[in-house]
């Protein structure tokens, strides 16, 4: 956190943040979103040269936290979060500066369904290939639609909205 302090200005402003849980890129209507800069979480970790094995978990929640703080429009970013943890980081990291998440976007029953249907099917078609035990990926999607639910819970009452799109 001392890395964002140091870095960048204080100056403080009121932008939308919008981050994603496990939504791609084609799943976020340019539409809805065309006042805001679309980014994708892998290009903010390539822009700061971030290298899993010499950087740590938050160096990629700080570099995230920079892109937000910088950016001078309303921003989505997508492929962010992979626990729910980084949600509560990022947040934290964002207070310094007045700014907040204001939208978390999760994938809707329809499409965790899908999901679901693919990695059956992917499973059927391939399972001398892949190390999944029988009942694995169901399990999965059941932990995932878990995991929705406690951020949903986690951000009740509070600013930040969970979004199914």
């Amino acid at each position: 956190m001392n890395f964002i302090k140091n870095n960048l200005s204080e100056s403080k402003k009121k932008i939308n943040v919008v981050l994603t849980f496990r939504i791609d890129e084609s799943d976020i209507k340019s539409s809805e979103f065309a006042n805001f800069k679309i980014v994708d979480f892998s290009d903010v970790l390539l822009k700061n040269n971030y290298h899993p094995s010499k950087d740590s978990e938050l160096n990629k929640l700080e570099y995230l936290s920079k892109e937000i703080i910088n950016s001078e429009d309303n921003i989505v970013i997508y492929n962010t979060g992979s626990s729910l943890e980084d949600f509560d980081t990022i947040s934290e990291m964002l207070k310094p500066y007045e700014l907040i998440i204001n939208n978390i976007l999760v994938p809707n029953e329809s499409k965790r369904q899908q999901q679901l249907a693919d990695g059956q099917k992917a499973y059927r078609d391939h399972s001398r290939w892949l190390h999944f035990y029988p009942g694995e990926i169901e399990e999965n999607h059941k932990y995932f639609a878990e995991k929705i639910k406690t951020l949903k819970a986690k951000y009740q009452n509070t600013e930040t909205k969970i979004l199914e799109i």
